[in-house]
């Protein structure tokens, strides 16, 4: 008969072993993965509400999840999609808004869109022109600032959605023409400059307005 005896080993030889085994496997690497660019964006209207779902909607989600939604859905649908959007997620959005903003996507995107809604006027005398009004002053920058709901992604001192002004002023401070950066930043919105979280476009904003909050950013 064959005796059969077992090898020992001491706990330094063990550590050996593991460590051997271990230095074997190939060290693990962090996957990074690339996002493409954000191509979709809301269909350009002149119903109130395109301006205010570009401000206002894709700080949260791109809109393609708007233009993927079934055309049957109805108004109550859409009034009631952009409620819970501010009950459940926290949209800043003003109430007096939200059916504004659900009237644009009924009749940009909803069971609405192939209506029209226009009207033959009577004829009536052609009257004398009437002088052109005289062009309304710009606003103020507190005044834009709410005007374009700016304060629901930005502060002064700290990052919310966007990042600080005083971030933004630093970045461009000394750089030639940053009053026309930033202006150009605001009026096409996008992603990339300051994470992946897109600006929504502010194409709407006058260059008056725009040269306004450039400047009152850039003081910060």
């Amino acid at each position: 008969m064959h005796k059969i005896t077992r090898k020992r080993f001491s706990p330094l030889h063990l550590a050996a072993s593991l460590a051997f085994a271990l230095a074997a496997i190939p060290a693990a690497h962090a996957l990074e993965i690339q996002l493409p660019p954000e191509t979709a964006s809301y269909q350009a209207s002149e119903l109130p509400g395109y301006r205010l779902a570009q401000q206002n909607c894709m700080t949260c989600h791109a809109a393609q999840y708007v233009i993927s939604q079934p055309s049957s859905f109805n108004r109550a649908y859409w009034e009631a999609t952009v409620k819970k959007m501010k009950a459940a997620y926290g949209a800043p959005l003003h109430d007096e808004d939200i059916p504004v903003i659900a009237d644009y996507l009924v009749r940009t995107y909803g069971a609405e869109r192939t209506k029209t809604t226009t009207a033959t006027a009577p004829a009536t005398p052609v009257a004398a022109a009437a002088p052109a009004p005289a062009p309304a002053k710009a606003h103020d920058a507190s005044s834009l600032l709410a005007a374009n709901n700016c304060l629901a992604c930005h502060a002064v001192d700290k990052k919310v959605v966007g990042p600080a002004f005083h971030d933004v002023a630093a970045k461009y401070a000394g750089q030639p023409n940053a009053i026309g950066t930033v202006m150009q930043n605001i009026r096409t919105g996008g992603s990339g400059k300051w994470g992946p979280v897109p600006m929504p476009s502010f194409a709407s904003v006058s260059d008056a307005d725009l040269h306004e909050l450039a400047g009152w950013v850039l003081g910060r």
